[in-house]
């Protein structure tokens, strides 16, 4: 990384909800329940009535997030899956014929 790249991802550089809400694919309510829960950047107070989110610290978490997914430990590959049912179990019954 050059060091005007550096300077840039140094920069505080705000965004409102409606972008966190497009970069994340989240909805408001799922997004605080995650902040109440220590799991999501808490938004900045800018003002009074004004609050918008660290857009590197929202991008963070979206790539830890990538990375914890991709990373799924192998013994929950193998757990069961529910096995479909035979057709004959459900056509021995009239109830709602």
């Amino acid at each position: 990384m050059n060091r005007s790249e550096q300077e840039c991802s140094n920069e505080a550089i705000f965004i409102r909800l409606p972008a966190v809400k497009a970069l994340t694919g989240l909805s408001k309510s799922s997004l605080y329940a995650l902040i109440r829960a220590n799991s999501f950047p808490a938004p900045v107070r800018l003002g009074p009535r004004t609050a918008a989110w660290v857009r590197s610290e929202v991008k963070e978490w979206a790539e830890e997030r990538v990375l914890s997914s991709r990373s799924v430990p192998s013994h929950l590959n193998n757990k069961r899956r529910p096995q479909p049912v035979p057709q004959a179990a459900w056509g021995s019954s009239r109830k709602w014929a």
